[in-house]
């Protein structure tokens, strides 16, 4: 309590009630007392930490993050309860604009909002089962994927980055093709993407519904500004912007700005006008298409009916698209044998 704000004694209290100071001024003169004294407790906590996660089994909140660096640009922070420990925690909202300077390229970068967490957890899955050990950025569209993945994932002990969007949150329930919240979703990768070429970081963008099956880096040729997949055929124009390799290039950098320029005009998300100015671009920069008999989309997976284990050559990546809505593309990925998630770290989120 500082000296501005006078020595209220016992016998001070007794003599202004006694003077006629009614009931709610009373009242208020205590709420005061109050805030004053919780005001006196956060100034001691000092400034919220900015954190990198890493996944590990359910543990104290605080055991599970590493120290960073601050920055000038103080994410908000927001006070939680672990509930597996009842230990309140300050937990600061960082953004990709926070972390960047501190990745190594390449990174792998995803997005996400709550109703694809499954998805999510299975991609992360995937990449552990395979033991890379690139850099892992996940965007969170929202705070509540961003709060449940900051508790961790039983049995997923990589670590990855965990940042919430710099370009205003989305809705948190899963999206489906051609929605406006599916297109609103989309047309933000751009941004993520170009945040990191101009950064100097060189990028592996995937979507959630996908699975790694092998190292996709040695596929990548020497000075490729752009490595895409296709969908049905191996044509320039017929890419698909779920999975896709960008060099930090002033090249790229040049595309990331017309695909963006032309995206208000693209009415299904970000897809059709990245194929359009790829037809004027791509051959401007050292442009690759991946193998389709290794990468491949989810009709071109199916369309082969022998179990991927058995597949030769085996697939490297493989993409659940071509199927609209969740519930078919985590069917799709269970009946295939692409479900990674164990039965043991279902249903353990905090939150």
């Amino acid at each position: 309590m500082t000296e501005t704000q006078g020595n209220y004694s016992a016998d001070n209290i007794e003599s202004m009630m006694c003077e006629g100071v009614s009931r709610r001024a009373f009242l208020t003169f205590l709420m005061f007392l109050l805030v004053d004294a919780i005001l006196v407790l956060f100034s001691q906590s000092g400034p919220p930490r900015e954190t990198i996660f890493q996944a590990s089994p359910r543990r104290n909140f605080r055991d599970s993050t590493t120290t960073t660096r601050h920055l000038n640009n103080t994410p908000s922070s927001f006070v939680t309860t672990n509930a597996s420990s009842h230990v309140n925690t300050t937990l600061s909202f960082v953004t990709l604009i926070d972390v960047i300077n501190s990745l190594k390229s390449p990174v792998i970068m995803t997005t996400v909002n709550h109703g694809f967490m499954d998805l999510l957890q299975n991609l992360l899955f995937s990449i552990q089962r395979i033991s890379l050990e690139n850099d892992i950025v996940v965007i969170c569209e929202d705070r509540s994927s961003y709060l449940e993945l900051s508790h961790g994932v039983r049995g997923l002990n990589i670590t990855y980055h965990i940042v919430l969007t710099h370009l205003g949150e989305s809705v948190e329930n899963a999206t489906t093709y051609g929605s406006k919240n599916y297109k609103s979703l989309v047309k933000k990768r751009v941004l993520y993407l170009k945040c990191f070429v101009d950064s100097g970081v060189d990028v592996l963008y995937t979507d959630v519904d996908i699975v790694l099956l092998g190292d996709p880096f040695p596929y990548i040729e020497r000075g490729a500004d752009l490595v895409v997949q296709t969908e049905m055929s191996p044509r320039l124009r017929d890419t698909c912007t779920g999975f896709m390799f960008m060099k930090a290039s002033k090249k790229m950098s040049v595309f990331l700005d017309a695909w963006s320029k032309k995206l208000p005009r693209d009415p299904f998300g970000n897809q059709r006008t990245f194929n359009k100015v790829i037809g004027k671009y791509g051959k401007t920069m050292k442009t690759q298409l991946e193998p389709m008999t290794k990468f491949q989309s989810g009709k071109i997976f199916r369309d082969t009916k022998t179990p991927w284990r058995e597949r030769e050559p085996r697939p490297v990546e493989v993409h659940a698209n071509f199927l609209v809505g969740h519930g078919k593309k985590t069917d799709m990925l269970r009946e295939a044998d692409l479900w990674f998630i164990p039965e043991s770290s279902i249903n353990v989120s905090t939150i």
